[in-house]
């Protein structure tokens, strides 16, 4: 009887043992599959679209695997949790000690991508001159462009956000991205937080949710391109992916007309992404409030489409529409006879999600894949593929990747 039982508390022991190898191994292997995707992103920007479609389909493969697996026990006991946090912290701390002298003097200069200075010539002709920027002709010489699609080519919700730009030239535009990047940073962790504590957890929670918080933080300031483009060029796209970020804290917290109007707001600022998370809340159980909310953050475009409609929707609408595909983008690798596939893929995919979210009532967790699934698609099968865009991709990836990380493996 003891031979019996001795083998079996052994066999249990192992048993553990395997589990702790399998869930300590599924975050460091997550890990440095997304450095490596983010190092190829980095390396091969312009161009190289077969290379970001390999990247963007090993990252949706990683998601889909960590959300299949999301019911299997991630119970590592609180030393190894504490280890973990420990490692976290170190990487984050040799993360900010490369970045911060190579990037940090940019802080206080002006932004050189045209995404950056038209927002910042846009806030001058609003809050300065009191001219509508959708109607100016010089905000975007470009030769490639008629001139009814030469004024401002986003939302107004970025010029409200860059505002400060306007008054304190060079300095305003920076600093407001570096304090939308602290806000996507603090919203980030808000939501790992919030995500594991509504869970019944064992009495390790406390060091699960730390270093669970830790590693998203981790993973949102690993990629070196965010900093270069917050930093050096000045890509915008932090203020639309904040303001989603933190519309997604209020959904967690059930404030839904300020969570609405956080979306709303990122809406009125960049269509996409904003439009495809919106999608992920049309559902049989979406709030009124939530509604309310979208339609008060969207009243800025209802403001400029009063003032100049037709600017306003050659600028912001139509041209999104009618530009023709770059050698980012799959088109160019791709015979002509089949560039009908990528708007189909996109409408097919955009369809499945309605349908199969419509009588669903979706966690935080499960709205972020389902939404980080959609755009993956949706920017692979677009006409440009650029660097600005992966920004949108880097916090919803380290939410994901943060809540599930010890998951990738089949723990049986």
């Amino acid at each position: 009887m003891r031979f019996f039982t001795a083998s079996f508390e052994k066999s249990a022991s192992l048993q553990k043992g395997w589990h702790l190898v399998l869930c300590s191994s599924s975050f460091l292997f997550s890990l440095v599959f997304i450095y490596c995707a983010y190092r190829l992103f980095q390396t091969y920007d312009w161009g190289h679209p077969f290379t970001k479609f390999l990247c963007f389909s090993g990252l949706f493969a990683l998601i889909l695997t960590l959300f299949n697996h999301r019911t299997q026990s991630d119970d590592i006991g609180k030393t190894m949790l504490m280890t973990e946090a420990v490692f976290a912290m170190a990487v984050l701390a040799l993360i900010f000690a490369r970045m911060v002298p190579a990037y940090g003097d940019f802080i206080f200069a002006a932004p050189t991508v045209d995404i950056g200075y038209t927002t910042e010539h846009a806030a001058k002709l609003l809050f300065l001159q009191g001219e509508n920027p959708y109607l100016s002709e010089s905000i975007n010489i470009r030769p490639e462009l008629a001139p009814e699609h030469r004024g401002f080519h986003y939302g107004p919700g970025m010029i409200l956000g860059y505002a400060a730009s306007a008054y304190f030239p060079g300095i305003g535009y920076k600093l407001t991205s570096v304090a939308f990047l602290a806000i996507t940073a603090l919203a980030l962790c808000s939501l790992v937080a919030g995500c594991l504590t509504s869970r019944s957890q064992i009495e390790t929670n406390g060091w699960q949710v730390r270093s669970a918080v830790l590693a998203s933080m981790v993973l949102l300031f690993l990629p070196e391109r965010l900093w270069y483009e917050v930093f050096h060029v000045g890509a915008n796209d932090i203020y639309p992916v904040a303001l989603l970020l933190v519309g997604l804290v209020c959904v967690q917290k059930e404030k839904w007309l300020l969570a609405g109007v956080l979306m709303g707001l990122s809406f009125a600022t960049k269509f996409s992404p904003a439009a495809f998370l919106l999608a992920m809340f049309l559902r049989k159980d979406i709030r009124l409030n939530f509604l309310i909310g979208c339609a008060i953050g969207a009243s800025p475009l209802l403001i400029f489409l009063a003032w100049d409609h037709q600017s306003m929707i050659e600028n912001v609408f139509i041209l999104r529409f009618s530009l023709n595909f770059d050698s980012t983008s799959l088109y160019s690798i791709t015979p002509d006879v089949l560039h009908v596939l990528f708007p189909l893929t996109q409408l097919c995919a955009l369809i499945y999600f309605l349908v199969r979210n419509a009588n669903r009532t979706l966690s935080i967790e499960e709205t972020v894949v389902c939404f980080t699934l959609l755009l993956m698609i949706i920017e692979v099968t677009f006409k440009e593929i650029h660097a600005n865009h992966l920004i949108w991709f880097y916090p919803l990836i380290a939410f994901i990747v943060a809540i599930y990380r010890h998951k990738l493996f089949p723990s049986r």
